[in-house]
This record gives C-alpha cells, sequence and structure tokens, in this order.
C-alpha cells in the first residue's frame, strides 16, 4: 500500500511538473488568477480552451489576489496576502496579516515572490514597466513602490486607511486608490510620488477602476451602492449611479458605450447606459456564483466573466448578452489579465 502511495504522489508531482514545462505563456491568451490554489488558468482567446495551468510554486501560505500584465506583455504580476479576500475585508480587522508581490515571467517561466509587511490587495507595473506599485490593506495605510528589475524598495507612500486596488490613470501620470475608511479617492503624482489631491467621493469607497478613457476612473462604493465618476482633468465627481444591488468591479466598454457591472452578491453583471443625463439600466446577465471581475476582447464583441464561488469563467456574447461558453477553472478565481 506504502508503494502505491508514494507511486501516486510521484505521478501526480510529475504531471503537475510536466504541465509546467509544456505551457506556453503566448499572444491570444487570458490569464486567470485563482487564489484557492495560487495557480493562472491559461485560456486561448480564440477557442475558448483552457490550454493549461500554472502553478506557483513559492507563493507560500497565500491566496493569489487579482492579476495583471506589462505594457510589453512579457510578465505577469500578481498580489499573494496570507488572507482570503474571499471572506470579505472584516477578518482583517485588528489582525496582523502579512502580503507577498509575486511576478511571473512569460520569457522563461521564472518567478519571484517576495514578503511585504502587511497584505495587499493588488500588484500593478507602472506604465513604463520600471516599477511595481501594491497597496496595503491596513488602518495604517500605504501604497509600496518597487524597482521592478531589482524588487528594491524605491518609496512608501503613506495614504488613509484600508487602501485596496491601486491603479494608473493619466498614461501612468497619476495612481489612485480608494481608501475605505474614508470618504476621498486619493490621487498620488507617479513621478514625486506625493500625494496631490483627495476627491471627495461617497462614504467608504470599496475600490477604483479604470473608466472610460485615461482621464476618468469608476469608484465602486459597495456600502452606499453606488458609482462615482471621477474627472482627473478637474479633479472632481462629474456623475453617479444609485444601484438596487451591491455592485462590484465595473468595466466600460468603448465600442458599445456599455458599463458593465458585477453584483457579486446577486450572481448578476448588469449593463447600463447613458442616455443624455440619465444612466438607464439595459439589461443583466444571470451568471455563476459570484462575478468578481470581467474583462473585454480587444473588438469590444466578446466579455470573459470570471465567478469567483463558481470556480469558472463564462465567455459571454456583448451583443446577444448570451453565455456562450462557461470554462471549469482553478478555486476561487478572482482576476484576470488579456494578452491580444
Amino acid at each position: 500500500m506504502r508503494y502505491i502511495l508514494l507511486a501516486l504522489i510521484f505521478f501526480s508531482c510529475s504531471k503537475k511538473k510536466d504541465e509546467i514545462s509544456d505551457l506556453n505563456f503566448e499572444k491570444d491568451s487570458a490569464f486567470v488568477i485563482n487564489g484557492g490554489d495560487n495557480s493562472i488558468s491559461i485560456i486561448d482567446t480564440k477557442s475558448f480552451d483552457q490550454k493549461g495551468r500554472y502553478y506557483f510554486k513559492n507563493a507560500g501560505n497565500s491566496f493569489a489576489h487579482h492579476i495583471y500584465i506589462s505594457k510589453d506583455f512579457s510578465r505577469l504580476s500578481v498580489a499573494f496576502p496570507e488572507y482570503d479576500f474571499s471572506n470579505g475585508h472584516v477578518g482583517l480587522h485588528g489582525a496582523l496579516v502579512k502580503g507577498n508581490v509575486g511576478v511571473l515571467n512569460l520569457l522563461d517561466k521564472s518567478e519571484k515572490v517576495f514578503p511585504i509587511s502587511f497584505t495587499n490587495h493588488n500588484v500593478v507595473f507602472s506604465n513604463n514597466q520600471s516599477e511595481i506599485w501594491t497597496s496595503l490593506v491596513s488602518h495604517s495605510g500605504k501604497i509600496q513602490v518597487f524597482d521592478a528589475n531589482t524588487y528594491a524598495s524605491i518609496k512608501e507612500i503613506v495614504v488613509g486607511p484600508d487602501p485596496t486596488e491601486v491603479i494608473f490613470a493619466k498614461n501612468g501620470d497619476l495612481a489612485l486608490v480608494a481608501c475605505g475608511e474614508t470618504s476621498f479617492l486619493t490621487v498620488i503624482d507617479t513621478k514625486k510620488k506625493a500625494i496631490i489631491k483627495e476627491i471627495k467621493v461617497d462614504p467608504f469607497p470599496t475600490n477604483v477602476w479604470p473608466g472610460w478613457d485615461e482621464s476618468t476612473v469608476f469608484v465602486e462604493n459597495a456600502n452606499a451602492k453606488t458609482l462615482n465618476i471621477v474627472n482627473l482633468n478637474d479633479f472632481k465627481v462629474i456623475d453617479f449611479i444609485d444601484f438596487d444591488f451591491i455592485p462590484g468591479f465595473s468595466k466600460f466598454n468603448t465600442s458599445t458605450n456599455e458599463l458593465w457591472i458585477c453584483a457579486p452578491k446577486s450572481d448578476k453583471v448588469y449593463i447600463y447606459q447613458q442616455l443624455q443625463t440619465e444612466w438607464i439600466k439595459k439589461g443583466e446577465i444571470l451568471t455563476d456564483v459570484e462575478p468578481h471581475q470581467l474583462t473585454f476582447l480587444k473588438d469590444g464583441k466578446t466579455a470573459i466573466v470570471v465567478n469567483q464561488k463558481g470556480n469558472s469563467v463564462q465567455v459571454v456574447d456583448v451583443v446577444s448578452k448570451k453565455i456562450i461558453k462557461k470554462i471549469d477553472v482553478g478555486l476561487k478565481p478572482n482576476g484576470i489579465a488579456i494578452w491580444e
């Protein structure tokens, strides 16, 4: 019996190793990060078949969270908090939980994972790819900036309590983060690495996401059930949407002028469109359990929805709003990056 067990373990490990060595990180791929098993599901964006799965070797006792790809499509960045964000943020209050920054080189499949002092929400390359930025989800909120090649610390920027996703806008000149225990969106000059503006938004903002161009962003407010639309030219909220559901990740499709909003508690994606000065609910899509993120392919005709508690992604025809394929991925997927 012992020999059978050893043989099974050897076969399983060999199979995983072979899967990794045979993987090709290439164009026309979607990379889905799976928090429950620290893996990346690689999906062909032409056939929508899963080509394979990459398992991080050095992630430790962590839960991979959100994924980004560098501008030259050579590296993926992932946060590895030692906390499972699929259970919400409440468990972090009063706790000392560490985080990690992860980088995967798509050319030679080498990975770098290094620790930071507190759990982090995402990791993203600067537009010029020379820096890595990450947010520490703590009451002593910080943004940490590292050299993208040496991984040396460059700067620690003190922000408000509980910062979440850090993103870039204005062609990389600005970094933005919503601090959850405030009523502000924090704007950082990426060259000076200093806060230049605090924009008043609805109380307890949950996250900030890219808008319809480089000068706009969407601020998601789960508590208020709203979305603030912010203009970065004059640093003001120029519009808002009230919902009858709890909003999550938002993504604008410029080819259809539609705003798609994940509603994880409702297992739906809602579609809104602006008619003159009013935002109208245009439709809804019933998804698998807990849609967490979504993206559109470059032509705007196809959406891919990541379902965190459904352990799946779903491919959606943008025009008909019909789900055309479901793909089973790893455990608790929570982010997606596209290389087209």
